[in-house]
């Protein structure tokens, strides 16, 4: 019985190295893994984690969107451009123009990702610069005259009964 004892310890000490040098072993590559994530992306790869361009909306607009895709305002042909020096005080405008800020910063980090970028912005600019838009009362300043800002007037509503979205949630 002398004899077995120090051969099953033998044994026990050999399974428990090698349960051991398996355990590092994983813990070795599961480090050498986030080693590689954490390089990626202080050197670009991981580019979810950029901070943005312009830090605001307006920034946005007076620096890039506006230099870089002007439109003739006032009457051009037959089609009519209308824009705002106070663009900021349009809900509408900001609204869409900021939706158009937060995809060109996703955009500018893809690839291809303008590509979809345009064909949005080739969606809005009609809308906010369109006869309908939301500075169809107002005038830029420039060889037609003086800027013209006015609100468009609000639409009426009701407020719906009491409950009545009761049935949606």
């Amino acid at each position: 019985m002398t004899a077995t004892t120090p051969q099953r310890t033998r044994t026990g000490a050999a399974t428990q190295l090698n349960e051991l040098a398996a355990e590092v072993a994983r813990l070795a590559a599961q480090v050498a893994d986030l080693q590689q994530a954490r390089a990626e992306r202080t050197h670009g790869g991981d580019r979810d984690d950029q901070p943005p361009l312009y830090s605001t909306v307006e920034q946005w607009v007076n620096t890039y969107l506006l230099p870089t895709f002007p439109r003739p305002v006032g009457e051009v042909g037959l089609t009519r451009w209308h824009w705002c020096e106070q663009w900021w005080r349009h809900d509408e405008a900001v609204t869409r123009l900021t939706a158009l800020w937060y995809g060109w910063e996703q955009a500018r980090l893809q690839m291809a990702g303008m590509l979809p970028w345009l064909r949005e912005l080739d969606h809005q600019l009609p809308i906010l610069h369109g006869n309908d838009g939301p500075f169809r009362n107002c005038a830029g300043s420039g060889e037609l005259g003086e800027a013209r800002h006015r609100l468009s007037p609000r639409v009426p509503c009701q407020s719906a009964p009491r409950n009545w979205w009761r049935w949606w949630g």
